[in-house]
């Protein structure tokens, strides 16, 4: 007889976030990772007198769940009571969900692990309350966080040594937003970046499909396989951009950032699995997020040798910024990425995983609702939108050649053109420009052309969002100028809002 155990911590974000210190959302994210762990799993067990093995007891562990097996009923209770019991009492602000199941011969091991996902599902919609007391008044408080947190005496808990994070050699970890680097009277803004896998959902499904018919434990080593790589991929796409960064640290190019003994500009808050949170400077936060991306292009699974998409969201705000709204804001973002992505589906091809792509928001002070409300800003006058993002940072051919205004190469080429003055126009009248495009392309027409500005809409646009034609040079025929064009949507956009608009709030990384 076999039975199924499937351990989820639930209100993840609201977990992490709970303090608006770096260093609280660091360690409430590895309490997290902590209490899915195989090696804390193994000592919970060993204090009780219980076996647990990863080898016998761990199916696999990815999705933001861990699956376990036991061989009897009996076992499995007792080790639920005893993992409830200790999370309970270590970590009592954490929502652990934990749902049993028997194993059924006569559904193959696919339908098993979904019928554990449903009743995973099913106890979680039932559960008593989500409300707790928040406070019997007589708790010391803590201005850092967002409601009174019990304290847990250190006495008898289990000894947790969490894996090293990474940070390239000759820097050190920062433990506040102000040690990601400042630079006085210039820019006070971090960048939240979170970044999700496409579709990884569906490619476990395929596997579930293709592996039915196979014994349990090939198809447990299989998803297990599968699971483990995705995690090594993630985390080593992570290492590399850190890397990148400290290239170019160490070449002169982040100088301005003003970093403080040694401090590197970026912290990891959440690396687990396809799920990626980080923070840094908000000037380098678009470009870390593209070399995630890019180099996360680079690996393959181990288990079914495909490649992986990503998208990204980088909500870019105030360092004095709710950081929890931050991060929300980052995922909303990432979504509307995703959802820009499945906009060129169509009834033979699901692009869900065919392209990646990001979005951002520069946070000015004024909260709104929805990312829908934040994008009513940028409509214009005459019914144009300024915003051009999301943008495809790479794209399958079918995708690229659709979309040849939206692509994040542009985006980079054109504001590397403005910030190096190979398009020559004073700062504060380029800015002034904004105010012209919201009035709609007419007046920004205007504006241009009394300020003497008109050859930008040249500059800007041949050799960035359109390749010279040679078979109009030296023909006396005009090249063409534009600040607005229509993407793949039908949608009239302008091309240089984007650009402007994050001027000050970004550094090219090399």
């Amino acid at each position: 007889m076999r039975y199924l155990m499937i351990l989820e911590v639930s209100q993840k974000q609201a977990y992490i976030f709970a303090s608006t210190k770096l260093k609280d959302n660091i360690e409430n994210s590895e309490a997290i990772v902590q209490v899915t762990d195989s090696r804390y799993l193994e000592d919970v067990a060993a204090r009780a007198g219980l076996h647990f093995s990863m080898e016998d007891n761990l199916v696999y562990s990815g999705g933001g769940h861990t699956v376990l097996e036991f061989p009897s009923e009996k076992i499995a209770k007792e080790f639920a009571f005893e993992i409830s019991k200790t999370v309970r009492r270590e970590f009592p602000e954490m929502e652990l969900f934990i749902k049993t199941i028997q194993y059924s011969e006569t559904e193959d091991p696919g339908q098993n692990l979904k019928r554990l996902s449903e009743a995973l599902e099913v106890k979680k919609s039932v559960r008593a309350a989500a409300f707790h007391q928040g406070t019997f008044g007589v708790e010391r408080m803590d201005a850092t966080f967002r409601k009174a947190i019990p304290t847990v005496e250190a006495v008898d808990r289990i000894k947790w040594n969490p894996q090293s994070e990474d940070v390239p050699e000759g820097y050190s970890i920062p433990t506040q937003f102000d040690d990601l680097g400042n630079s006085k009277n210039e820019s006070s803004f971090i960048a939240v970046v979170h970044i999700d896998g496409n579709a990884m959902g569906k490619r476990v499904e395929k596997i579930r499909r293709e592996d039915q018919t196979k014994p349990w434990a090939e198809y447990k080593s299989n998803m297990r396989t599968f699971s483990e790589s995705v995690d090594k991929n993630f985390k080593e796409a992570y290492k590399e951009m850190l890397h990148r960064v400290a290239q170019n640290l160490k070449n002169g190019n982040l100088s301005v950032l003003e970093l403080q003994g040694k401090m590197f500009p970026v912290r990891k808050i959440i690396l687990a699995g396809d799920d990626v949170c980080f923070v840094t400077e908000g000037r380098i936060g678009l470009e870390a997020a593209r070399i995630f991306i890019e180099q996360l292009k680079c690996k393959k699974n181990d288990y079914d040798q495909k490649g992986y998409t990503a998208c990204a969201g980088v909500a870019i705000v105030h360092k004095k910024y709710p950081f929890y709204k931050a991060y929300e804001l980052s995922e909303i973002l990432c979504s509307n990425a995703k959802k820009y992505i499945a906009s060129f589906s169509d009834e033979q091809k699901d692009a869900s995983a065919s392209a990646c792509a990001i979005d951002w928001h520069i946070e000015f002070g004024v909260m709104l609702d929805s990312l829908a409300e934040m994008r009513k800003q940028y409509q214009t006058a005459d019914g144009k939108q300024l915003e051009l993002r999301p943008y495809l940072l790479w794209a399958e051919k079918d995708i690229w050649d659709k979309e040849k205004i939206r692509r994040y190469g542009n985006f980079r080429t054109l504001i590397k053109s403005l910030q190096s003055h190979d398009i020559a126009y004073a700062r504060g009248k380029i800015k002034e420009f904004c105010a012209a495009l919201k009035e709609g392309e007419q007046a920004a027409w205007y504006y241009m052309k009394n300020n003497l500005m008109d050859e930008l809409a040249l500059e800007g646009f041949v050799g960035i969002y359109e390749e010279v034609k040679s078979n109009r040079l030296f023909t006396g025929k005009g090249l063409d100028r534009k600040i607005f064009a229509q993407t793949a949507d039908g949608i009239d956009r302008a091309l240089f809002f984007d650009a402007i608009e994050i001027l000050d709030t970004y550094i090219n990384l090399d």
